[in-house]
């Protein structure tokens, strides 16, 4: 199995083991209907918009992202200061468009516009440390992920429509270690727990492909040159948002 590959297959073990581990650890008397889950508890999940900062070679090649991440986050134990965390993430760190003719036979009478937009979608499965309690909850986390690159091209019409044309043009994949860190900061603490989540991960060791507006060339003949461009991935991930689940009672 490939070491990207691990990354999704880990995460599925993750969500189908932990209702079993939830429920051994709840006892062996039934629920009563009179709250969440043990496993509902000790589940949260965290949305935040993200900034990609590249840095090293990948930085004199690419400039700055930007996206979303989406978080599931499972308590190892009841109070929440070991919790095993998996991350997915999309940005778009380059756009460029144009407006062309149709077809060459009709010619320049019915207009469209070719975007092309390059994309990254980090990922990432691992432990997390936290100070449960305080006005400022302090974590770190670390694990293994990826991070995949594809540029993709796609047609709009002349009246902003949008169609179903559409083309990945280049794709490639590599995989990264990653360490991270932030802050929670408790904002609502009834039925469900609410915190602000500000933090930076760091992707490291990845090497790949990718593109960059320029980096497609339209030739003669409706065809076109690619031009990649390859070298350490490294990058900062800064991240702001919120992190929800279910408060105790």
């Amino acid at each position: 199995m490939s070491a990207i590959r691990f990354v999704p297959v880990a995460l599925l073990l993750v969500l189908t083991g932990a209702p079993v581990f939830a429920q051994d650890s709840g006892g062996s008397s039934p629920r009563q209907g009179r709250g969440p889950s043990e496993f509902a508890l000790r589940s949260a999940g965290d949305f935040t918009f993200i900034q990609s900062r590249p840095t090293g070679a990948f930085a004199d090649n690419i400039g700055l992202g930007y996206g979303v991440n989406a978080a599931y986050l499972y308590q190892l134990d009841r109070d929440g200061i070991l919790s095993l965390r998996a991350d997915l993430g999309f940005l778009g760190y380059g756009h460029e468009s144009k407006r062309v003719p149709l077809s060459s036979t009709i010619g320049g009478r019915i207009q469209v516009r070719v975007s092309t937009t390059n994309y990254i979608v980090p990922v990432s499965i691992g432990p997390q440390l936290t100070w449960p309690t305080g006005n400022v909850r302090p974590y770190v986390n670390g694990g293994f992920g990826g991070q995949f690159f594809y540029t993709q091209s796609s047609i709009d019409g002349n009246n902003g429509s949008t169609t179903d044309f559409s083309t990945t043009n280049q794709h490639d994949q590599t995989h990264a270690w990653v360490a991270g860190g932030g802050v929670y900061v408790p904002i609502h603490s009834r039925k469900v727990n609410v915190m602000l989540d500000a933090g930076v991960q760091y992707f490291t060791d990845g090497r790949a492909q990718y593109l960059r507006p320029g980096s497609i060339i339209d030739l003669p003949d409706a065809q076109i040159q690619i031009n990649p461009l390859e070298s350490d991935t490294h990058m900062l991930v800064v991240r702001l948002g919120v992190r929800v689940g279910a408060a105790r009672r």
